[in-house]
């Protein structure tokens, strides 16, 4: 599902379809599903594995060329050995710090990029597209309570209340929704390892 389509899956799931009275903005909706996509893409992103050339007799990586970069995961220097050779490293600001010097070569570095949500595209798989319209409408019903608190609204006092029973109740299944997916990769990661 790409943006536009699952802001109406969002508006459908928040009874929010009337365009001549809408509670949320575009924008509303949009951030929120954003923000969901986001905290999506830190537990469950798109692995990739790229060949960085390293600098000679320097122990610094530079990986500000990895686009969306959400982590590093794994670098593999010198690449090309029977038994690969992976280094320890800290990241910080862009940059990885290797045990070893580099001498020129490429060095494997394997990451984690953050998934893409935009009008026209999506990478993120369409079994976990119900993830995210959880999270944007849990996130959403909560802004709404919040706001309606000492206002007036057709539906009383209990106007708020609903909102924010329902937005906590999609947000601790959204939450573990989330768990899974990130026990679930974390155990991937494991066995990738151990084989």
């Amino acid at each position: 599902m790409n943006l536009v389509e699952m802001r109406a899956r969002v508006r459908q799931d928040l009874q929010d379809e009337d365009p001549a009275d809408y509670h949320w903005t575009n924008d509303q909706i949009d951030g929120n599903v954003l923000r969901a996509a986001t905290e999506y893409s830190n537990v469950r992103p798109i692995e990739q594995e790229s060949d960085v050339a390293t600098t000679a007799n320097d122990q610094e990586l530079d990986v500000t060329g990895l686009a969306d970069l959400v982590r590093v995961v794994q670098i593999e220097f010198p690449i090309g050995y029977r038994e690969p050779h992976y280094q320890r490293f800290s990241f910080y600001a862009g940059k990885v710090h290797m045990i070893d010097k580099g001498t020129g070569d490429n060095a494997r570095v394997r990451w984690h990029r953050k998934h893409v949500l935009a009008v026209g595209s999506s990478t993120i798989p369409v079994q976990h597209d119900e993830v995210i319209i959880l999270g944007a409408t849990g996130y959403l019903a909560k802004s709404a309570a919040a706001y309606t608190v000492d206002r007036a609204s057709i539906a009383g006092r209990w106007g708020n209340i609903n909102y924010r029973a329902w937005g906590e109740e999609r947000l601790g299944r959204y939450d573990a929704a989330l768990a899974t997916l990130a026990r679930r990769l974390c155990i991937k990661q494991m066995h990738a390892e151990e084989g």
